[in-house]
């Protein structure tokens, strides 16, 4: 690679070779830059994950009794309130993972199921929606 140096020719400071820097005053040499790497992010493949299935409570219930459990022996043999249990049964709380692995142990069931998310095709044939899809003029 040849050495570029800064060199003010008829008054305007340029970049030039070697050879073209006895056509004025050399400043000094130019030292390369480091050209800077953009790094372009790869769009990673979406891995499925796991979501709580949305009949979990019943499902919970459902194994229980068919166990033949009532609620507060089921809540002390996982050790856990039979509150806990009622408020998870009735789906107006979301187990932590903790408690999930309790109950799917215990229970010998899958409480979640795989979800995969999918990308929409870009130029699908089904038209974009426009402000006068949505909204509804009188």
């Amino acid at each position: 690679m040849n050495k570029l140096f800064l060199t003010e020719v008829e008054g305007s400071k340029i970049e030039v070779c070697e050879l073209c820097g006895k056509f004025g005053s050399v400043i000094e040499e130019v030292r390369p830059k480091l050209e800077k790497i953009i790094k372009k992010e790869i769009p990673k493949l979406e891995e499925p994950e796991e979501i709580l299935k949305s009949n979990y409570g019943k499902l919970i219930m459902q194994v229980r009794q068919k166990m033949g459990l009532e609620r507060k022996d089921f809540a002390s043999k996982i050790n856990e309130k039979e509150s806990i249990i009622k408020r998870v049964e009735s789906q107006q709380m979301t187990p932590d993972e903790k408690l999930q692995k309790k109950i799917e142990n215990f229970l010998d069931i899958k409480l979640t199921e795989v979800y995969e998310k999918k990308k929409l095709i870009e130029g699908s044939t089904k038209p974009s929606l426009t402000l006068g899809d949505i909204v509804k003029i009188e």
